[in-house]
């Protein structure tokens, strides 16, 4: 019985589906994918408070490296793929890779709870676990994770921005120790990019770690040389936030296609997402900042 518990929960979620639940579950599953997070990060980093935007990225580039290393651990299948004729995919274009743990509530998760350890704001504990949770029922009313797969992802989740919010904390004064601990945290997922080079399933480790390298890289290469400064009229932080989305929708979409001429086999997929997503990652967090200080906006 224990065994089928965790689909009569995906069937009694999918027992209510109505076009309501379908678009409100579809819109909160959306605060657990790549284009928010381009859009929080970019606000937060550009606009709001810069050494909490770094903060956010890392930890977030963390999770996600972690979440497909752990994906690809377990190799569980989707619900949809282990029960086709029970179990309805309501977003196909998320549900990509493995099922355990959830991609999505992990990825949220770490961003929101983030916030809250940043800010220690009891009220910012309160909206992570509430956003968290629908993020949890979303993905199984979805039919793309089990129970088991968002409870894993919340917990990741929390633990991991517990951590890297402590070494936040302890190095806060100290940006060599601060840069030599996001180093190691590189160097640890290292092995993974050679383990799951070949593998079909772990092509959103690359994306992931290409988004923590190029976070790492663009962070480091900011505080040396670039040094921008949060300090402008509101109208100057409105034109640097929407330009710099554009900048970054242009790169994640513009080298997505002309990577699209030349993928070959998985190898040289896997390879090119990475590099995919490590330019965008450093575009938004090292060469943006440069050029929008050398034209002071």
């Amino acid at each position: 019985m224990l065994l089928y518990f965790p689909l009569e929960i995906i069937r009694w979620l999918q027992g209510y589906e109505n076009a309501f639940w379908d678009f409100f579950f579809d819109g909160v599953s959306i605060l657990g994918e790549e284009y928010f997070y381009i859009m929080v990060l970019g606000l937060v980093y550009w606009v709001l408070n810069k050494r909490l935007g770094e903060f956010l990225g890392i930890t977030l580039g963390a999770s996600i490296t972690f979440n497909n290393v752990a994906k690809n651990i377990f190799s569980h299948p989707r619900p949809f793929e282990a029960y086709p004729d029970e179990v309805t995919n309501k977003r196909p274009g998320t549900a990509t890779g493995h099922s355990m743990p959830s991609g999505h509530v992990q990825g949220s998760a770490s961003v929101f709870f983030a916030f809250a350890f940043y800010l220690k704001k009891r009220y910012l504990f309160i909206i992570a676990s509430i956003i968290t949770i629908l993020m949890m029922f979303s993905r199984m009313y979805l039919g793309v994770h089990y129970i088991q797969d968002v409870v894993a992802g919340a917990v990741i989740a929390i633990l991991i921005a517990f951590v890297m919010h402590y070494f936040s904390r302890k190095y806060a004064d100290d940006m060599g120790a601060l840069h030599k601990f996001y180093l190691v945290t590189l160097l640890l997922f290292l092995p993974f990019y050679f383990i799951l080079a070949n593998s079909v399933s772990a092509n959103d480790f690359f994306k992931g770690y290409g988004i923590l390298v190029g976070i790492v890289i663009g962070v480091m290469v900011e505080k040396k040389y670039v040094k921008f400064s949060l300090d402008i009229p509101l109208w100057k932080k409105g034109l640097r936030y929407i330009l710099g989305l554009v900048m970054m929708g242009s790169v994640l979409i513009g080298v997505g296609l002309i990577f699209d001429f030349v993928i070959t086999n998985v190898l040289v997929k896997n390879i090119l997402d990475f590099v995919r997503y490590f330019l965008v990652a450093f575009v938004g967090l090292g060469v943006y900042p440069y050029i929008f200080k050398r034209f002071n906006f």
